[in-house]
């Protein structure tokens, strides 16, 4: 969450899109999904980072919104908050969480 604040508020001043900071969710993502698998089994790490892209694609949205973050009109309407958005992130954050544990465990 500190991650859209800062991310929204940086991108309305710095003038950048704010569908770069997708890049930094999905390292937000792998990095969590490691912690996860050290202290929890592999269920539980695959059903968090799913419930974590669940969070980041509603709730990161959101504020992003509120807090004016530069997003185009074009990126508006692709990232609208929709049950197969919200799918599709959770999904996403799973695939990049195992990706990872394989990757680095």
């Amino acid at each position: 969450m500190v991650y859209d604040i800062v991310g929204s508020i940086l991108s309305r001043i710095l003038n950048f899109e704010y569908v770069w900071l997708t890049f930094g969710s999905f390292f937000i993502y792998g990095l969590t999904a490691l912690y996860l698998e050290k202290h929890t089994n592999l269920l539980n790490t695959m059903i968090s980072s799913f419930l974590l892209g669940v969070f980041d694609s509603t709730v990161g949205l959101l504020i992003a919104k509120k807090l004016n973050a530069k997003i185009s009109d074009e990126d508006k309407k692709i990232i609208k908050i929709t049950p197969k958005l919200v799918i599709q992130m959770g999904l996403l954050a799973s695939i990049i969480a195992i990706i990872t544990i394989l990757i680095f465990s």
